[in-house]
């Protein structure tokens, strides 16, 4: 079937992209047609976000088909494209009915190594301790002068919280036989720093496509 003008036409495209056959009599068809492609049915393969694709939103509720990335356990059953999606990669749930959403409040979002080396021996959805890379200043006299400075005054200097003592082990900056440098926790040679050192940042909404929304008639 083909229409007469190019609205026509195009309606007529959406109907049987759906594997709908056009029935002049049926004037529900374009929302059937509507609703299937939502749902991933028919012929014709709507553009959008996949399901377990992650956004950042600027307000603090998932929108609709999104839930927010708090890793609450839901139903395998009701969340099935989900669960086929992305499975219990990040939690089993109760290992029967449930599996966990990614949890991604007050978390920073790293790109996958996947073998390039820079993040290398990481595994895909695995969880990382804070820590920034080892400094050398290059110039040895800079730490000839003796130092009073407390580990707290250097924490508060940095702009660190505090930090958990069975996480990190204390050690000293490297330096020249008689110098006095106080040591800073999580800092141990060019190990690097392991407080929770953070850059600029603004709190968003991180939530998971989990399902398509069904349009429904008025």
């Amino acid at each position: 079937m083909q229409g007469n003008t190019a609205v026509e036409c195009e309606i007529l495209n959406v109907i049987q992209g759906a594997g709908i056959w056009p029935d002049c009599d049926d004037k529900t068809q374009l929302l059937q047609a509507i609703n299937t492609l939502i749902s991933g049915g028919g012929n014709t393969v709507i553009i959008g976000s996949e399901i377990g694709s992650v956004s950042a939103f600027a307000m603090p509720t998932a929108p609709e088909g999104w839930l927010v990335c708090d890793g609450a356990a839901i139903s395998r059953t009701e969340y099935a494209d989900l669960f086929a999606a992305i499975g219990t990669l990040w939690g089993h749930g109760d290992q029967v009915s449930t599996f966990n959403l990614p949890d991604l409040r007050g978390e920073f979002v790293r790109g996958f190594d996947d073998g390039r080396g820079v993040d290398a021996g990481r595994v895909f959805g695995s969880w990382q301790k804070p820590s920034i890379a080892g400094f050398d200043t290059g110039n040895d006299s800079v730490w000839s002068v003796t130092t009073t400075l407390t580990s707290g005054d250097v924490a508060g200097a940095l702009g660190y919280e505090a930090y958990d003592s069975s996480d990190y082990l204390d050690g000293g900056l490297a330096g020249a036989p008689g110098q006095s440098i106080t040591a800073l926790p999580g800092v141990s040679g060019d190990q690097g720093y392991s407080g929770a050192v953070r850059p600029r940042n603004v709190a968003m909404t991180y939530a998971i496509k989990a399902f398509y929304p069904t349009v429904s008639a008025q």
